[in-house]
């Protein structure tokens, strides 16, 4: 059913925000402005510099984290924004 409405791609955005939390931890997440999955490429929005730079720095770990969480091949490229 949801592959005939075209809506598997947002359940897969759905479950990736609803398990950010588990996957970054508190704090990060507190910190996470906006989570967007367009194309197996996930965009993140943090409102904090330095941890923006951290997660820059880190998004190869996280990208294994969230493929790990979801399923594989899920996400196949993050942009911190």
């Amino acid at each position: 059913m949801f592959k005939k409405y075209r809506l598997t791609h947002k359940i897969t955005e759905v479950k990736l925000v609803n398990a950010w939390e588990k996957i970054t931890g508190p704090l990060i997440s507190k910190h996470t402005s906006e989570i967007k999955l367009l194309n197996k490429t996930l965009y993140v929005t943090f409102d904090n510099a330095p941890l923006k730079n951290e997660m820059f720095y880190r998004r190869f770990m996280l990208l294994e984290a969230i493929n790990t969480e979801l399923g594989a091949g899920t996400v196949e490229k993050i942009f911190i924004k």
